[in-house]
């Protein structure tokens, strides 16, 4: 995540670098954990839906039934991490109109206000899903007999994740201005 590697946060010193430096661990810690589960649940997902296609072929039943609801509890899981690594590498499109119009102290404000708006938003999203989890769970899937709140725990974590990442953008943003903002590798970036 280039958004991690700001030069002046390794260079700040006292309760500003204190402060960048905690929020580039914060940073750490989710990425690797968003990457973990990128990559469990991707395998996951490949080796069940490889393995439902080879008995189809093989076993006169046409495949296992149990394997097709595993990948309905682990998709959200994997979508959300995802989710949660482009925000922090700044993958997420944005239409700037207004922001190149702006000097840097305006810029500065406004990306904070709207990071903070987003913040709020993501919290608001936590405690709706994490209600609706509570409700889902009675519901349970045909054959393995899980709770259908799958999907909404792992919309919750996302959204936390997704919250505390936003945070320590806009935490950078006020320590170091606009340029804290994460930029996208050059090969994600759309050209005209």
């Amino acid at each position: 995540m280039s958004g991690a590697s700001i030069p002046v946060g390794a260079a700040a010193t006292g309760p500003r670098g204190a402060l960048l430096r905690g929020a580039a661990l914060l940073d750490r810690a989710v990425r690797v954990l968003a990457e973990a589960v990128v990559l469990i649940s991707g395998i996951a997902l490949l080796t069940l839906l490889f393995a439902n296609v080879v008995s189809r072929y093989v076993t006169a039943a046409g495949g296992l039934d149990w394997i097709e609801e595993v990948p309905e509890k682990l998709f959200p899981w994997f979508i959300m991490a995802g989710v949660v690594l482009a925000a922090q590498g700044g993958g997420h499109m944005a239409v700037e109109w207004i922001l190149p119009k702006l000097g840097r102290g305006a810029k500065r404000v406004l990306l904070v206000a709207g990071h903070l708006a987003v913040v709020a938003t993501y919290a608001i999203l936590v405690r709706e899903a994490l209600e609706v989890a509570g409700i889902a769970a009675m519901e349970r899937s045909p054959v393995l007999g899980l709770p259908n709140s799958h999907g909404y725990y792992a919309l919750a974590a996302g959204c936390a994740l997704l919250a505390f990442s936003t945070a320590t953008i806009a935490l950078r943003l006020v320590l170091v201005g606009p340029e804290a903002l994460p930029q996208p590798a050059p090969e994600e970036v759309p050209t005209a």
